[in-house]
């Protein structure tokens, strides 16, 4: 397995990976109508073009994972991690988030940041193993407040919005 910058060629595997993920949520954690979405292919072409979209690739070439990420003031905001749930468990999703923090850290980002579920026990302690911690609300930048309410709206609830330092 490796780590490579995603390519317009992969746009349609990203989504099938992403829904595919989106099966070791629970009914309760992720509601209908978002257990079949995937990011916009304009989302994801903006991503590619900024050079903030990875993939991790199998020995034959095709992705299996992939992290998007979009810039957030003076913070590199992780809009999306996903990985086949076949391939899970072999720390791709910790090598892409790993070329992140590289990522970040040669940009001078001051932090990395996303949001995620908080009850669901595979997924919070994944990050806070990474170094990231739970920000409370007084402590969230604007991104993050408006990526919650964004998520809240949505459907999704139980989220907590996470952050690692890097300076």
């Amino acid at each position: 397995m490796s780590i490579r910058r995603a390519e317009p060629r992969d746009f349609q595997a990203l989504g099938d990976i992403e829904r595919r993920a989106a099966e070791r949520f629970a009914p309760g954690d992720l509601p209908p109508a978002l257990r079949g979405a995937s990011l916009p292919l304009a989302t994801l072409q903006q991503a590619e073009q900024a050079g903030l979209l990875w993939v991790a690739q199998a020995e034959t070439g095709e992705p299996v994972g992939f992290l998007m990420a979009e810039p957030a003031g003076d913070a590199l905001h992780i809009g999306e991690v996903s990985v086949l749930p076949e391939h899970g468990g072999r720390g791709l999703g910790r090598a892409l988030i790993h070329t992140a923090i590289r990522h970040a850290r040669e940009r001078r980002y001051r932090a990395l940041t996303l949001t995620t579920f908080d009850p669901v026990p595979w997924n919070r302690p994944f990050y806070e193993r990474l170094g990231f911690v739970v920000l409370p609300a007084s402590e969230c930048p604007a991104h993050l407040i408006q990526h919650l309410a964004d998520e809240q709206a949505s459907g999704l609830s139980d989220r907590v919005a996470m952050a690692l330092r890097l300076d």
